[in-house]
């Protein structure tokens, strides 16, 4: 199943998480998963699903101000994360665990390159004038 930003998760209540904030829920994620825990990967997993897409929402008005190569990269690097927590929400409902921990780790590793892109993308726009 594929994340969207249209998906029917429960809205998130107050200010979105921040990219730390959101890459530490991810390794908690990979820790139950590293762990074979069931429960706690699949709370994890809808816990990180729901700050992410919360996130995602809140950045919409910025990514349509950046150039559109720069947008399309940040919005194709999204999707990658969205499909990523697909492939483990999938995984986890399998008898076998195992190839959770490979989907939990690249799932951090993608985080970790989103936030920085994400970051300098923001730092950008806001240097050239952007509010």
């Amino acid at each position: 199943m594929k994340e969207t930003l249209n998906s029917p998760i429960e809205p998130a209540v107050g200010p979105p998480l921040e990219h730390e904030a959101l890459l530490t829920l991810a390794r908690k994620v990979e820790g139950a998963a590293r762990d074979g825990d069931r429960q706690h990967l699949q709370m994890a997993t809808a816990h990180l699903r729901e700050a992410l897409v919360h996130h995602l929402d809140a950045e919409r008005r910025i990514l349509v101000e950046l150039s559109s190569e720069d947008s399309r990269r940040v919005l194709q690097g999204q999707r990658n994360l969205l499909a990523l927590l697909g492939d483990l929400t999938a995984a986890a409902r399998r008898p076998d665990l195992a190839p959770c921990d490979g989907i939990a780790q690249r799932l951090v590793a993608q985080l970790s390159l989103q936030a920085d892109d994400e970051r300098v993308n923001v730092a950008r726009f806001l240097a050239s004038g952007g509010t």
